[in-house]
């Protein structure tokens, strides 16, 4: 007699086996888990006095990029005391405009390094110290790296404060810890630093992805997703005739993880696909190296995130797919079944804690092909690992030979547009993804003398929207280094940045201890600035997320009670510039 096993019919001894499998499993990972932690307690603190609650995790899916660190709350506040999580030295202490804003990066003892971001302000001492720097360099953005043991710190002494700054969506603080040899990124939850996590991963969907011409899921050459009901802290796919597959297949899913004192979804810790009783697939996020966090594009299935904005996990692997997190199985985690009988299909996402969620469902796979071969329009093949180039009357374009996750059937179109000054050219589309930039130059129609450095690449999405793509202007093309396909042509950029002062020529600012400048270029965007005030140069904070420039007045860099002339000048990327001249008391 069979039992029910979520929607699998098993055998008892399958069922048997299979909690079996998931109890040791779990003892492995909870004993693996508590003898790290136990070897690693009270090597870090929590950079937070508050009891932690997350907004992200490490290796969540990101835009081009996993998340390298942990996102801690502020309450939606800033200026929040900031806490070295070990005693060490600051070795690095970084202020942009963009990214992580203001940074400052810790050496400890035990090897490793610390990473605090998007910070408001950094520890007095250090506050000072990058002012002066950034008054000698003229420069807003800096990154320094002082002399060793020039500042000090102790495990728990505050070290800056929370903010906004960078890149940031709304307050928070950003906390990294890393191995100091590679700087590769670690994931903190390795360490026990407060996180309590009683909570298991969700799994909405599955999604079954037929990988070539020849693959079939239920006769479709489409993909087939299926909504998971969850049953006690299972999952299953709703009670039908199992997906009938033919040829090579690949599975997605959605999923996330969530943690106590939080609701917000974050990234899983492990993914790991079992079929017919063997790994075939298996991600683990213990650890990732920078220069491979952009082998997300070929992790997720890009397609859902560029159409739908929407992160899928892919459960199998792309031949130009070279992220560490992956244990290396055979056939990297496709599916290709060579005859007609069912498959059972078990996945299982976890946390560090030892929480995990199970989703099962069956495959039928049959030996002879469901449909006819899909049809395939393309222009020319781009392979895989080589070096290409595609031409055309009026286009090149040139792939380098890691540019590609995958051999590619380029699709090419071209129309015209009055709007610009080329046709629009359709280089596939944007739901491919590059590893690597592509070089695409395109020939505009016609050419306005002297305008000539004003020229570039714009891109047209999917909505219409228009965006700057940069490019050069020689030999009759103006060619670009591009991050994704799509469609492209060529404009034209003559028109200036606008500024706009928070006060009136000749005002009295005596008692103002900040003074805004809003800032806007609405194409090319905003290339760099300059101030200076009564001749000398004067430190302009950019929060480019809300284009806005700040200047904070201070004696004795300015002298009090008395008027005072400033000058601002603005240039975006095509170089078109802007100055504004204006008088203050202060």
């Amino acid at each position: 007699m069979s039992i029910q096993y979520g929607n699998l019919d098993l055998q008892p001894q399958e069922q048997e086996m299979i909690k079996k499998y998931i109890i040791l499993a779990a003892f492995l990972a909870a004993t693996l888990n508590i003898s790290s932690q136990e070897a690693q307690k009270g090597l870090f603190i929590s950079p937070m006095r508050d009891t932690p609650s997350l907004s992200a995790s490490f290796a969540e899916l990101r835009n081009d990029h996993f998340h390298s660190g942990l996102d801690y709350k502020t309450g939606g506040v800033i200026g929040k005391e900031v806490l070295c999580a070990a005693e060490g030295y600051v070795y690095r202490i970084a202020v942009s405009s963009s990214g992580f804003g203001k940074a400052v990066y810790v050496r400890h003892p035990s090897g490793h390094s610390t990473v605090y971001a998007h910070l408001d302000s950094f520890r007095p001492d250090i506050e000072e110290y990058v002012k002066v720097r950034q008054y000698e360099l003229k420069s807003f953005s800096v990154s320094l790296y002082p002399v060793r043991n020039q500042f000090r710190v102790s495990q728990g002494e505050v070290i800056g404060r929370s903010g906004n700054s960078g890149s940031s969506s709304g307050p928070h603080l950003h906390f990294e810890i890393r191995e100091s040899a590679s700087e590769d990124p670690l994931n903190p939850l390795i360490f026990p630093i407060g996180i309590i996590d009683r909570m298991k991963p969700g799994i909405e969907k599955i999604i079954i992805y037929p990988l070539n011409s020849r693959s079939t899921v239920n006769k479709s050459n489409n993909a087939l997703t299926i909504k998971t009901l969850s049953t006690n802290g299972s999952y299953v796919v709703p009670n039908s005739e199992p997906p009938v597959i033919y040829g090579d297949i690949g599975i997605g899913i959605k999923c996330w993880d969530t943690f106590d004192n939080s609701t917000n979804r974050c990234g899983v810790y492990s993914i790991e696909m079992v079929a017919d009783s063997d790994t075939v697939y298996s991600f683990t996020a213990d650890r990732f190296s920078f220069t491979e966090s952009r082998y997300l594009n070929s992790h997720i299935d890009y397609r859902a995130k560029v159409i739908d904005n929407e992160y899928i996990h892919k459960t199998y692997l792309q031949p130009g797919n070279r992220l560490s997190m992956y244990d290396r199985h055979p056939g990297r985690g496709i599916l290709s079944f060579r005859d007609e009988r069912d498959h059972k299909v078990v996945i299982i996402v976890s946390d560090l804690a030892g929480n995990r969620s199970i989703v099962s469902f069956r495959l039928r796979s049959v030996i002879e092909p469901q449909a006819e071969q899909a049809s395939i329009k393309y222009s020319k093949v781009i392979p895989y690992g080589k070096s290409s180039d595609f031409t055309a009357d009026g286009i090149r374009v040139h792939f380098p030979p890691l540019a590609l996750y995958d051999t590619l059937f380029l699709a090419y179109n071209v129309r015209n547009h009055s709007r610009f000054l080329s046709p629009v050219h359709s280089v596939h589309d944007a739901t491919v993804a590059l590893h690597e930039p592509v070089r695409l130059s395109l020939r505009p129609d016609s050419i306005i003398t002297g305008k000539e450095e004003k020229l570039c690449l714009v891109q047209i999405d999917r909505k219409g929207k228009v965006s700057f793509a940069g490019g050069e202007y020689k030999y009759g093309f103006v060619s670009a280094d591009i991050r994704s396909l799509g469609d492209y042509a060529v404009s034209l950029d003559t028109v200036p940045p606008v500024i706009r002062s928070s006060f009136v020529t000749g005002a009295d600012l005596t008692h103002r201890t900040s003074i805004s400048f809003t800032v806007n270029d609405d194409f090319s965007g905003i290339s760099n600035y300059e101030a200076y005030i009564d001749g000398e140069w004067a430190l302009m904070e950019y929060d480019a997320k809300n284009n806005i420039l700040i200047y904070r007045p201070e004696a004795p860099r300015i002298k009090e009670n008395t008027i005072h002339r400033l000058e601002l000048s603005v240039t975006d990327n095509r170089g078109n510039r802007t100055t504004l001249q204006s008088e203050f008391r202060w």
